[in-house]
């Protein structure tokens, strides 16, 4: 019997915008598994990196037009368990005129 075709895979962004930008990283699918699951896993194993954005974005799609789950990953994190920590970086400086309005 030949064995069934491989499921697609999850596509995911951790920066940039799908349908932007290309996919930062490809997690394999399992069939039967929730693809919040596969994306926890791959989160545990650091195979998104230890600095993780606050927000993540899964397609099946490597394109996608629609479909795009975005995951809060502290809310994942915190429901799982999962020990960590939460920064925020400021991706430019402000002047002090900016600080005062």
């Amino acid at each position: 019997m030949p064995e069934p075709p491989a499921a697609p895979p999850l596509y995911v962004w951790l920066d940039a915008e799908p349908g932007v930008a290309e996919p930062d990283i490809v997690i394999e699918d399992t069939p039967g598994v929730p693809d919040i699951d596969l994306v926890l896993t791959a989160i545990v194993e650091g195979r998104l990196g230890v600095l993780l954005p606050s927000r993540i974005a899964v397609s099946p799609h490597a394109h996608p037009i629609s479909g795009v789950r975005r995951i809060d990953v502290g809310r994942l994190l915190r429901e799982r368990g999962i020990a960590h920590r939460q920064r925020f970086e400021l991706l430019a400086p402000r002047s002090a005129e900016d600080r005062r309005a």
